[in-house]
């Protein structure tokens, strides 16, 4: 048998070069040069031929086979996947922290967006359908609800610092949300703050925000080849990140014309996608998809509407190169109509539009036989620039009342609003983001058989905002219906003029080393640093991942510190405003004089410093003869993060001595100030979280006389967070106190308990393109101790400005009973002792007509979910039928 050439097929899993069949027992030499393998006895290959049939070869000791790729058939190449044995259905660990979506298990659930495909991750479930709704994921913690797209959308630092600190990559291009400065207030409100958000009676809109990381609803799943998700310690090469990185990997080749429909709760999407093989190794993929979607199909008061074109072309040639080059164009609106019952209710309008340029380029030294230190270098370049604009409107019917309008501090006539008009907001935004990763790669085998797979590079990320910035009508902000009031007010902001570019830097080198020893044990190790210099800021990150094999039985490690750059939205908040009214005097029909005092403080936090986080984990792997088993723990530790601080600031409140004579307008002089107190909120780098849990996955083999494909995973999570030590919480009294003018408390400290698991169950017929599945979701445990704060002041502030800290044995004291916070009513808060489940089915038939059907039915069997008080846990999914069809022509 010995150098005969066979030719075989691709089994519809693994990329053009690799090894093509799973069921090849170790052979002593396999050597792979111009498209030919060649295999060394002695061992046993599986192949499969041009019917699809398998067939076997027994190589013996000293023959040697050689299996030529041929030119693939379009129509062997181009059948569905489900018609292959070893197709991908589940999740699958991989090597360390690493989780594969590959293929057909891209499809376990109805998928819109990539943010359906993260739902069956370990710690995530399958969520209340509503696309309207924005869309992210956090990763290993119990804090919020995981992927976010019901209407309780969690806000506020533990969740938000876990939601920013997540990284998407396509094709090895960094996506950013850290341009996005649509915000409303953000000189005024926390680092989390929801901004242009409304409820009618025909749903919730909350479209895309910034500080919350990359909105999945953007991105479509078309032409995806897999999904690799990192919950744990990323190679060196990654940055910007504290939480997870997600790598989507997409592919161009020849494919037949293909036409998808979907269908789902008010919410449909089409798409066409079509692949061409082009001369000399090119392939070119178009594709083109629509999705509109209601809140509520009875009503279309609000709505979302995405567009996405995408153009991928891949190049190969003989000197070396490499090639990937991506396109794309999209659009997304949201749509928040005023309800016809509520004449003053808002409206809301979002209109955004993107085009973006990815290249991928690899050049191999490594050719002629030649060995060089460095054999391959590969350089990725993506650049992306939105137009987004964000508008909000409604009546209001209120009088004419003052507002402060002065950019600089002083005493002033203040304007009057329209006793009737429409209030108008607007956020135009002109996010631009540059991507560039440079590095030289190699490998190296030591006289000892130690390989390393070693790399140098550098990246730079750049960030811009040159949009028009916050503006509107008359007093859109804060306006003023008696004397003596104050208030933290805004003006319009340009961002073109006051925003500067975001630039983050960064150097890495990364060594992967495998062993293996004689006793056929092996040791893999990453090892990697990182040197990140964001915003003038240094941060130096150790990464390491190890694992020793052991036949069967494997155990890891790995530790790392990661790092997430502040957000334009986070650092350019726009200067602060105090607007104080000094008095009105109106005469109708001859005069309006409203007198008003602005204090200005600078409002840009240009010392935030990138938040970290400290991720640890250990893990052991066993391949029984039924099932692989993946069990991981971790201890993962963010410190800096971005949070909300409470100022004290104090005004010279002017005294002012009004003139008023007859029909003239009243004249004022200052003769004086007093001083008066007012709190304002800056964003600082001061909050600590800590998320400590076990993950289990397990992947069954086929049970090939039932044809069914079992998979597990389960995870438990515990999540504490707190403030740094000096942030504490200030609060003016329930009742003004002649004593104190604010009291100061230690802030609340949360903490977090979450278990859940979920079941995969899939009936997979290749030989007659069918797919049955069940998908179970267990809520096991879900517990939250929300802001357990000690009613008792720690210390108080007096009118004239003075701090005063109490002593911890008098803070009980009824003489500061004034200062007491009222006790919160309810503490805990979650399913309690309960549990509750909940199934999913989807049933996919493909026929050899060309025809793809698909039928999703989440809570298939219209379970109903309660805590132990009775409420509606928000968690769990009601019933939703959804149905997708394709035709290949």
């Amino acid at each position: 048998m010995s150098a005969q050439n066979v030719e075989f097929y691709h089994d519809g899993q693994l990329k053009k070069g690799e090894l093509l069949t799973r069921e090849i027992e170790k052979c002593k030499g396999l050597v792979y040069k111009d498209q030919t393998l060649t295999f060394k006895g002695s061992c046993q290959i599986t192949l499969l031929n041009a019917d699809n049939k398998k067939e076997k070869i027994t190589l013996k000791e000293g023959e040697e086979l050689t299996a030529k790729f041929i030119q693939f058939k379009e129509n062997f190449l181009d059948k569905p996947a489900i018609r292959i044995e070893g197709v991908q259905l589940t999740a699958r660990k991989k090597q360390f922290s690493e989780i594969a979506i590959q293929q057909e298990a891209l499809q376990n659930l109805q998928s819109f967006s990539i943010g359906d495909v993260l739902q069956q991750l370990p710690g995530q479930y399958v969520q209340q359908f509503d696309n309207t709704q924005f869309k992210n994921i956090v990763f290993r913690t119990a804090s919020g609800s995981s992927v976010t797209g019901s209407g309780n959308i969690p806000g506020g630092d533990d969740f938000g610092n876990r939601a920013f600190g997540v990284q998407l990559m396509v094709n090895d291009i960094a996506l950013s949300n850290n341009e996005n400065m649509q915000s409303y207030d953000s000189a005024n409100s926390g680092p989390f703050g929801i901004s242009f958000s409304t409820s009618t009676n025909g749903g919730n809109l909350t479209p895309s925000q910034p500080n919350y990381g990359v909105d999945l609803r953007e991105i479509s799943t078309e032409n995806i080849e897999s999904i690799e998700v990192i919950q744990g310690v990323p190679d060196a090469k990654y940055g910007d990140l504290t939480s997870g990185l997600i790598k989507v990997t997409t592919i161009a080749k020849a494919s037949p014309l293909r036409l998808d429909a979907s269908l789902r709760d008010g919410t449909y999407q089409v798409g066409v996608t079509k692949g061409f093989k082009l001369k000399n190794n090119n392939a070119l993929n178009v594709s083109v998809g629509y999705m509109n979607s209601l809140s509520d199909p009875r009503t279309s008061l609000v709505g979302y509407d995405r567009t996405n074109v995408n153009f991928l072309w891949s190049s190969k040639n003989k000197n070396g190169f490499s090639n990937k080059f991506s396109a794309s164009f999209s659009t997304n609106t949201s749509k928040g109509k005023r309800d016809p019952d509520d004449l003053d209710g808002m409206i809301i309008n979002v209109d955004n539009k993107s085009f973006s340029l990815g290249n991928n380029i690899t050049y191999n030294f490594n050719r002629n036989g030649s060995k060089p230190f460095f054999r391959t270098i590969n350089a990725d370049v993506g650049i992306s620039y939105s137009t987004q604009l964000t508008e909000r409107r409604f009546w209001l019917n209120q009088g004419a009342r003052p507002y402060g309008n002065s950019t600089t501090d002083g005493v002033y006539y203040a304007p009057y609003t329209p006793p009737s008009y429409e209030n108008q907001a607007f956020s135009d935004g002109k996010p631009l983001n540059v991507f560039t990763d440079l590095s030289v790669n190699g490998s190296k085998m030591t006289a000892s058989k130690w390989v390393h797979m070693y790399s140098i590079g550098a990246n730079f990320r750049y960030g811009n905002n040159f949009g028009k910035g916050r503006y509107g009508t008359a007093g859109q902000f804060t306006t003023f219906n008696a004397a003596g009031q104050g208030s933290n007010g805004m003006r319009d902001f340009n961002y073109r003029d006051h925003v500067f570019a975001s630039k983050q830097y960064a150097f890495y080198i990364q060594d992967n080393i495998t062993k293996a020893f004689a006793n056929k044990h092996i040791l893999r190790t990453n090892l990697g640093l990182r040197y990140d210099l964001q915003n003038s800021y240094s941060t130096y990150s150790p990464r390491v991942n190890t694992s020793y094999q052991m036949g069967k039985f494997s155990v890891r490690g790995g530790f790392g510190l990661t790092s997430k750059a502040p957000s334009l939205n986070q650092i350019y908040t726009a200067p602060r405003y105090f607007d104080f009214l000094l008095g009105d005097y109106r005469l109708p029909g001859y005069y309006s004089a409203a007198i008003m005092q602005t204090v200005v403080t600078p409002g840009d936090n240009a010392n935030l410093k990138p938040s970290r986080s400290w991720k640890t984990e250990v893990g052991m792997d066993y391949r029984f003869p039924f099932a692989t088993v993946n069990l991981t723990a971790y201890y993962n530790r963010l410190f800096d993060g971005f949070t909300t601080a409470s100022v004290h600031k104090i005004m010279d409140k002017a005294k002012v001595n009004v003139n008023v004579s007859g029909t003239e307008v009243p004249t004022f002089e200052v003769i004086g100030t007093e001083k008066f107190n007012y709190l304002q909120n800056r964003i600082v780098n001061g909050y600590q979280s800590v998320d400590k849990g076990l993950e289990l996955m397990a992947s069954f083999k086929k049970i090939e006389a039932l044809n069914l494909v079992i998979g597990f995973n389960a995870s438990y999570v515990e999540t504490s967070g707190h403030k740094d030590e000096g942030l504490y919480k200030i609060a003016a009294p329930k009742i003004a106190d002649k004593d104190y003018e604010y009291g100061i408390y230690n802030d609340s400290r949360n903490k977090s308990s979450m278990a859940r698991a979920s079941f995969s169950f899939d009936y997979h017929l290749a030989s007659s393109g069918l797919i049955i599945g069940l998908r179970t979701d267990h809520f096991l445990s879900d517990r939250t101790l929300n802001g357990v704060n000690d009613i008792y002041p720690i210390g108080y502030i007096k009118h004239d400005g003075e701090t005063q800290m109490i002593p911890e044995n008098d803070r009980t004291n009824p003489k500061y009973q004034g200062l007491f916070l009222k006790p919160s009513d309810e503490k805990l808060s979650g399913l309690y002792n309960k549990t509750l489940h909940n199934i999913h089915l989807r049933v996919t038939k493909d026929f050899l007509s060309g025809f793809r059907l698909s039928i999703y039915v989440s809570n298939v069997f219209n379970l109903k979910a309660y805590d132990e008080r009775g409420a509606v846990y928000g968690n769990f999914t009601s019933t939703s039928f959804g149905g997708n069809i394709s035709y290949r022509f």
